[in-house]
């Protein structure tokens, strides 16, 4: 699958949205007035009030002869039933899951689908981390929607997405099909003086643009970086980079959740605090919601929206997108939008009192899931995906020490009710089989 994105797109208006119920109307309003086709590709797919619209939508394009293609991830989307994926087909439309799980697909198996990307024509363009769900905290009634952002597209860059979302697709839908034809940019109509870039961290093709994106801005800061995260375990690199811009004299600023679908990786990027807080890093706890955004801002020129999050899973293993944007109005916008959220919605974590208000049972919490996320980001079924060379047996010898220990969790999991067994003995058995075909090649 070739993914020939251009290294910058001129001639794009760019617009940047907030989850709430504004964008999901803005969203079915794209679908209705589809003409010629719909390319929805996203982590997940719930049948909720907002999905279930969606999904209705859908039907009625492709019932008015809309070419409209679904991807969804196969484990993010595991709650879409097969009831509501053949209601899909039978309307018309062209529905896929993406990596389902297959016996020749094993070496792939932790490669997901993290990119939410909604294309309209190849005129219309909505990228970022709001996935097709209705994602009130847990669903409860006049709760507040979680703090997550998209960017609306028009122009140029949304025929280079289309392609790309094609050639996605095709792949992915493994059978030959004609997909509508993607119109040719004759003149580039000057909607506005943005730069924008298309990002992808994908590791089966080897691209990690969006991870060297980051770590070249946060090297190249001159004056203030501001990062929104919602998974934030960053790489020991990463970590000294911002710490390193903070010296020199950069104002570096973390906005962080309090709330979160996964309490556990805040209680394991708050182990962290100290070590940011202690060399002139500013955090803010986002307290209104849920926080599930992930955008950066640097400099004033620079700014970043899209679906990676700065932990192991989104470095070494979904398949994620974001949208670079190079422009001084657009990035100044975006940091009123980013300073208000801090003013009215953050409070600004100070060591001294966070470390003093922080009981014994929490500060083990966090240092034991501090070590538990490392354990999984550096031993997990991620390490079966490492391209290896054939006279370095690094990762052979990291491989079999991997599945010896998680072998032997999964051991303990099953004989004791402390923790579950199973999901270790799978981790294990991955380990082993990536290093059976690892042996086999180099006998070949």
């Amino acid at each position: 699958m070739q993914h020939n994105l251009p290294q910058s797109t001129r001639g794009t208006a760019v617009n940047l949205l907030i989850e709430g119920p504004d964008y999901f109307n803005y969203y079915i309003q794209l679908i209705d007035g589809a003409q010629t086709s719909i390319h929805l590709q996203t982590y997940i797919f719930e049948m909720d009030e907002f999905g279930s619209h969606v999904h209705a939508a859908l039907i009625r394009a492709a019932q008015r002869g809309v070419q409209v293609c679904v991807l969804i991830d196969n484990i993010g989307s595991r709650n879409f039933s097969a009831l509501d994926e053949e209601s899909l087909r039978q309307n018309s439309v062209m529905f896929q899951r993406f990596n389902v799980f297959t016996y020749k697909g094993l070496l792939r198996v932790g490669r997901r689908l993290h990119h939410k990307l909604l294309l309209v024509d190849a005129q219309h363009g909505l990228v970022g981390g709001i996935n097709v769900t209705n994602s009130n905290y847990k669903h409860v009634p006049q709760s507040p929607h979680q703090l997550d952002f998209a960017v609306d597209l028009q122009g140029p860059v949304v025929i280079e997405l289309t392609r790309y979302g094609q050639s996605l697709f095709k792949k992915s839908f493994g059978k030959k099909l004609q997909l509508a034809k993607i119109p040719q940019v004759v003149a580039q109509t000057r909607l506005s003086d943005v730069v924008l870039r298309i990002s992808i961290n994908d590791w089966v093709y080897r691209r990690w643009q969006i991870a060297q994106t980051y770590s070249k801005l946060i090297n190249q800061a001159q004056s203030e970086i501001t990062i929104v995260n919602a998974y934030f375990f960053p790489r020991a690199k990463f970590k000294k980079q911002l710490v390193a811009a903070a010296k020199r004299g950069v104002k570096v600023r973390l906005i962080l959740p309090r709330i979160s679908d996964w309490p556990s990786y805040i209680l394991a990027s708050e182990y962290l605090y100290a070590y940011f807080l202690k060399r002139n890093v500013e955090i803010y706890q986002w307290k209104n919601s849920v926080l599930h955004g992930k955008m950066a801002t640097v400099d004033g020129h620079f700014a970043t929206v899209g679906s990676f999050n700065l932990n192991y899973t989104s470095y070494q293993q979904n398949l994620e997108m974001n949208i670079d944007v190079l422009s001084t109005p657009v990035t100044a916008e975006w940091d009123r939008v980013l300073n208000n959220l801090i003013e009215t919605g953050c409070e600004k974590i100070n060591w001294d009192n966070f470390s003093k208000n922080s009981t014994f049972r929490i500060k083990c919490l966090r240092f034991m899931f501090y070590i538990l996320l490392s354990i999984v980001a550096n031993m997990s079924v991620t390490l079966t995906y490492q391209e290896d060379n054939n006279k370095n047996k690094f990762y052979s010898l990291i491989r079999l020490c991997g599945a010896a220990v998680f072998f032997l969790l999964g051991v303990i999991g099953a004989i004791l009710p402390i923790m579950p067994g199973t999901p270790f003995f799978i981790i294990s058995f991955f380990l082993i089989y990536r290093q059976i075909l690892f042996i086999k090649n180099i006998r070949m």
